[in-house]
């Protein structure tokens, strides 16, 4: 296992966990203490779903695509996916089990240079297109990084308290991007797909990510710039979140996803 592997928690459900090399166990969960999403305020954020389990989030690109981290969709730190019948999206909905439209995953696309934490990207093919309305709808695809001091809001159901359960509703959060130098003398990784955000707040009450807000989109001026991939450490730590730019990866989505 790589040194950069040893040092990186990814955001997946405890049901995919043990397919992982690395342990999510004892985690404090302290993950989006924001508040909770208003109905259709965010029709783009999905709850990728294995086996009927709520494991990530994602992003709706279009009436029958979505993206997430890889490491949500993929058997240990390679870029084998499970079967796609095996994951479901729910969208339309602020509730992880129920309401919405729930479509059963017809095809799983993954970065093929996805390694240890890096490139952490796939691209879900529904079986069948979604009804857009106004609880579903796609977001647009950032074309540029958000500059350095930014605040992005995002979007997740991961895990809040120190139970470690999952938020039954879709919180909101809000973390400011930090530069590419902070982030690496911070937590030691540079990598052009990284987009590292940190929490403006010193409370005990920090927006973080925590287990389960794995491909967790984050949004700024109402454009897709970054998705969830992992935090160092344990949720709730001091240490900067990580996020796929999805500014970087634009022409691979855009190939992938027609």
């Amino acid at each position: 296992m790589s040194r950069l592997t040893t040092l990186l928690l990814l955001l997946v459900a405890p049901s995919l966990s043990l397919s992982l090399s690395l342990s999510l166990g004892g985690a404090t969960s302290r993950l989006l203490d924001g508040e909770a999403a208003a109905v259709g305020s965010h029709p783009y954020s999905v709850s990728v779903q294995f086996q009927d389990a709520h494991v990530c989030g994602g992003a709706l690109l279009s009436a029958q695509h979505c993206v997430t981290a890889a490491h949500c969709v993929t058997r240990g730190n390679g870029i084998v996916s499970y079967p796609a019948r095996s994951f479901a999206v729910r969208a339309g909905s602020i509730q992880r089990s129920a309401g919405g439209q729930l479509v059963p995953v017809g095809s799983i696309v993954v970065h093929k240079e996805y390694a240890d934490g890096l490139n952490d990207l796939a691209l879900l093919v529904l079986h069948s297109p979604l009804t857009l309305n106004a609880n579903t709808q796609p977001i647009a695809l950032a074309s540029e990084a958000p500059p350095v001091g930014a605040a992005l809001s995002y979007s997740g159901w991961g895990s809040v308290g120190k139970s470690g359960d999952f938020s039954h509703r879709l919180l909101v959060g809000s973390q400011l991007v930090i530069s590419a130098a902070d982030c690496q003398q911070q937590i030691f990784i540079q990598h052009a797909g990284l987009l590292c955000l940190a929490s403006a707040s010193t409370s005990e009450a920090e927006q973080r990510m925590c287990a389960g807000d794995g491909g967790a989109p984050a949004v700024y001026k109402n454009e897709l710039v970054a998705i969830g991939s992992f935090y160092v450490g344990g949720c709730g730590t001091s240490k900067p979140d990580g996020f796929v730019n999805i500014a970087h990866y634009r022409d691979w989505i855009s190939e992938n996803s027609p």
